[in-house]
């Protein structure tokens, strides 16, 4: 049996619905993600993101067509190797009434300190630990101190930089950290995640732009493909999300 995954990602004809007697949240999908790239998903919500990643770790089972990592249908990789190598942030951060310690060496059986701070540097949340009155060892949650949204989404980023995945996910999770941060945050993945595959959904293009990849999904299916200058390029969906945004940018620094 598989014990072991590298991290390339197929999905091949995929259709999903939540039920029969629902409309297909995604609709006949298909896509190649080579290990080691970036692949960005940009989309309106409802237009199927979240259930397209979700389909990866199988928290949902395809309705029609298959996902495959490595080539090989993910219904046949044993659930525990394929969770273990797959990174989720997910967009409702979730943290225990625990130390920060704790919460981010979550399911692992033994890590020692350093692999902590590591990836809370790579997360930019080493500087917010600091400023905690225990550090590491600060209680979070009912019983200790209260994260900021961006402290929360931060944290959960460094859980998942923990496992050391072939595959890391990032739903929407820097919507919550200020843009200067969010680059700062990016840029350590870059080096990171060199020979990990990853795949990032944003509502911002400032995070997607650099992606090797980037999909726009529109109700279920993939609408436009490409890097961000082709796609800019093309005049579509995204081009004009990407100059809407630039006149906000625009706009804010005016003020």
């Amino acid at each position: 049996s598989i014990k072991e995954i590298k991290g390339e990602i197929e999905f091949r004809n995929v259709s999903f619905r939540y039920s029969d007697v629902l409309p297909d949240v995604l609709n006949n999908i298909n896509l190649k993600i080579p290990v080691g790239s970036t692949l960005a998903i940009i989309g309106h919500t409802g237009s199927g993101k979240t259930t397209l990643i979700n389909l990866i770790p199988r928290l949902y089972d395809t309705t029609d067509g298959a996902v495959l990592i490595d080539g090989i249908n993910v219904k046949k990789i044993p659930l525990d190797v394929l969770r273990k190598n797959i990174g989720l942030v997910p967009q409702e951060s979730f943290l225990f009434s625990d130390t920060i310690f704790n919460n981010i060496s979550y399911g692992l059986r033994e890590v020692s300190k350093e692999k902590v701070i590591e990836v809370s540097k790579i997360a930019q949340f080493d500087k917010d630990v600091e400023t905690f009155p225990q550090g590491y060892e600060t209680i979070v949650g009912e019983r200790g101190i209260t994260f900021s949204g961006g402290q929360k989404q931060r944290a959960c980023l460094a859980r998942a930089l923990a496992i050391e995945p072939k595959i890391l996910i990032l739903d929407d999770s820097f919507s919550a950290v200020d843009t200067n941060t969010e680059e700062e945050i990016l840029m350590n993945l870059k080096k990171y995640m060199k020979n990990r595959t990853s795949i990032i959904i944003s509502h911002r293009i400032s995070t997607v732009k650099d992606a090797d990849n980037i999909i726009v999904l529109h109700e279920g299916k993939i609408a436009e493909q490409g890097t961000h200058d082709e796609l800019v390029v093309l005049g579509g969906i995204y081009a004009d999300l990407h100059f809407k945004q630039l006149l906000e940018k625009e706009l804010e620094e005016l003020n």
